[in-house]
């Protein structure tokens, strides 16, 4: 089962529309902040559960079933980012999710003049302790800018 962050946000709210031309519903789970703004993917069969990054246990029950995980990465410039990417992987972690994807950054680095880069690196750098199993692989996805 594939376990989607976001899903009410653009990126992973398009991610979840060509992964149902793709993907039973039944293999789809969205977390969810607020569950009812996902209406529409329930609507149409896909599982959708409460997750909150600064919430570590709303985060494992998200999790518990899913072989993967794509986590977007958070989005209030205030928060404390790492902390809360942090609370999502040891979460997936737990719960044996095998892959997790991180939406990351292009040029993220510990010496990037923009916040959200040296946040993305220091994501990226943190590597959670083991799944049982030996099954966790992460994997950073940088967008990467287009012309035209």
């Amino acid at each position: 089962m594939i376990v989607v962050t976001g899903a009410t946000g653009a990126l992973n709210g398009a991610t979840i529309d060509h992964l149902l031309e793709r993907t039973p519903p039944s293999e789809l789970v969205v977390a969810v902040r607020d569950p009812a703004r996902a209406r529409r993917f329930a609507d149409r069969g896909v599982v959708v559960r409460r997750a909150d990054y600064g919430d570590p246990g709303s985060l494992r029950s998200a999790f518990v079933g899913g072989d993967q995980l794509l986590l977007v990465s958070q989005n209030d410039l205030h928060a404390d980012g790492v902390a809360l990417h942090r609370n999502a992987v040891e979460a997936a972690v737990e719960a044996g999710v095998g892959r997790i994807v991180y939406t990351s950054h292009q040029a993220a680095a510990p010496d990037n003049p923009f916040g959200p880069g040296r946040e993305h690196f220091a994501t990226e750098s943190s590597s959670p302790r083991p799944a049982p199993r030996g099954r966790h692989c992460g994997t950073a996805s940088t967008p990467t800018a287009s012309a035209g």
